[in-house]
């Protein structure tokens, strides 16, 4: 096996128990990581701007919380497609899709893109005015976009193999009821995170 081939389809060429040690590992440098920032993961596809940097106990509530609900929807959705779906291969699933959208939390460490992102919004019809009092924000802003979207089409490419293989995945409409599945838990999360 080539390194490409781990990476590539993690799924069907690693252990379940090393895919799961990968993904709480990387779930608790990220939990950490967070704490240095002025954002929370209220959902796996959404960080919040907050005003202070989040205590270590909040973004492990977010991890455990977001990751959990989105393995239990998509474990009872892979019952229904295959009834040998384990739960050990959705939670493996979950943890090492999200590592992508995880590891974008270093973009906001002691606040800087939050501090960019509320000098737009205070000017939503002049963004022109932080070109021109920090041409860098702007270039280090679309930078970001650009990995932001590149770590979210990994998200889904990574999210979309492991439950695949987890639950031999292949009717067109269970793949609709799939994203309808993620989009749902995600929505209901961000509501479920700004609890506490």
């Amino acid at each position: 096996m080539t390194l490409k081939n781990y990476v590539i389809k993690p799924f069907e060429n690693v252990q379940e128990k090393t895919l799961l040690l990968i993904g709480l590992s990387a779930g608790v440098v990220n939990c950490y990581l967070s704490t240095l920032t002025y954002s929370r993961s209220i959902a796996i596809l959404k960080q919040a701007t907050i005003n202070k940097n989040p205590s270590l106990l909040q973004t492990l509530g977010d991890y455990v919380i977001t990751s959990l609900i989105m393995a239990i929807a998509l474990f009872l959705l892979g019952r229904v497609i295959n009834k040998r779906t384990r739960f050990i291969d959705i939670i493996n699933t979950v943890l090492i899709a999200r590592i992508g959208l995880d590891i974008s939390v270093v973009f906001d460490i002691n606040g800087y893109m939050s501090s960019i992102v509320n000098q737009l919004l205070k000017n939503p019809q002049n963004p022109e005015l932080l070109l021109q009092s920090d041409p860098w924000a702007m270039i280090y802003l679309i930078i970001v976009s650009l990995v932001s979207i590149l770590m979210l089409v990994l998200f889904g490419y990574y999210i979309y193999q492991g439950f695949k293989t987890a639950t031999h995945l292949k009717k067109t409409s269970m793949i609709i009821v799939f994203v309808i599945t993620i989009l749902a838990v995600d929505t209901l999360t961000r509501y479920i995170t700004r609890l506490y």
